[in-house]
């Protein structure tokens, strides 16, 4: 007689389901996969990205705190000029350590006069001022027209530094060794060519033969120094 060992009836349902509910081909056994893992470089990373950013903001604030007003120049301002509430500006820099004016000096260095030539633009220090002009004790100032050819090819400029010689049937005698030029201009449309108009700081001796020389057409320049300071110093 044959016995059936298959279970039936309500002890047999749930033995089924559990059956039914298990994937196919899976082990019983198996454990979940675990949780992937963060990369530690990757999160380091962005500490040091974050950490970083933030140094950098804060030093950029220092820097700008640092910054502080000083004078610039509006303008040119020719050696020799007098300085005056026209020709100052203010722009903030980071002046450690320099000889630059702060802008809380502008009413000292209005009237004070420039020792050499400042474009527009250029940052003021105390290297470019004098209070003094050019025309100092025992100086005298001489305008005379120079003849083409009588000046250098790159003209005169405020602060140059000159020797006058008197051209005479082609020799030249000095007349001043160390002349400052206060002020020149070149002027096109004179009949002979190009003439460059110019004044002179001599000593009060040298004038009146400077200035009879030049009436005569006689005078020359050489150029000695380009640009000097108006006193000498620098």
């Amino acid at each position: 007689m044959t016995v059936s060992t298959s279970t039936t009836g309500p002890e047999a349902a749930p033995d089924r389901r559990a059956r039914a509910s298990r994937p196919s081909g899976a082990r019983a056994d198996r454990l979940p996969p675990p949780p992937r893992e963060r990369r530690p470089l990757l999160a380091a990373f962005a500490v040091l990205l974050i950490v970083g950013g933030a140094a950098v903001a804060g030093l950029l604030a220092l820097r700008a705190d640092s910054r502080v007003p000083v004078l610039v120049a509006t303008a040119d301002i020719v050696a020799g000029q007098r300085i005056t509430a026209e020709h100052l500006g203010t722009t903030p820099v980071a002046s450690e350590g320099t000889l630059l004016l702060p802008a809380g000096q502008h009413d000292l260095v209005v009237g004070q006069y420039a020792r050499r030539s400042i474009s527009a633009g250029q940052l003021l220090d105390t290297s470019m001022l004098t209070t003094s002009g050019m025309l100092t004790e025992g100086k005298v100032a001489v305008g005379a027209a120079l003849a083409a050819g009588r000046v250098p090819a790159s003209g005169l400029q405020p602060g140059d530094v000159v020797q006058l010689v008197r051209v005479l049937d082609g020799e030249g005698t000095v007349l001043v060794r160390e002349a400052l030029v206060s002020s020149a201009s070149r002027s096109s449309d004179s009949p002979g060519g190009a003439t460059v108009t110019a004044t002179f700081i001599v000593e009060d001796s040298e004038g009146p033969v400077v200035a009879g020389v030049g009436a005569e057409g006689q005078l020359a320049a050489v150029l000695m120094t380009r640009g000097a300071a108006v006193d000498g110093d620098g």
